[in-house]
């Protein structure tokens, strides 16, 4: 049991910094509303462009802008 805390205590930080990694690379990502018929100009999750952020990326934008609004 103690092994596997130990190797879910050393993925889990490498497969954190790869996700972020991966956010700042590539911040758009397909949305998930539109993906089986590509570009829908009716979806409002994406306002028919298909892309949209991805998770990682709204929550850094997030927590920039709270540190900015804080901050001045």
């Amino acid at each position: 049991m103690a092994t596997v805390v130990a190797l879910l205590a050393l993925c889990l930080p490498i497969v954190t910094f790869s996700y972020i990694g991966f956010c700042l690379a590539s911040p758009w990502g397909v949305c998930l509303r539109c993906r089986p018929g590509g570009k829908n100009r009716t979806c409002r999750a994406c306002d028919g462009t298909g892309m949209r952020p991805r998770l990682g990326w709204q929550l850094y934008v997030y927590a920039r802008r709270l540190y900015r609004d804080g901050t001045h």
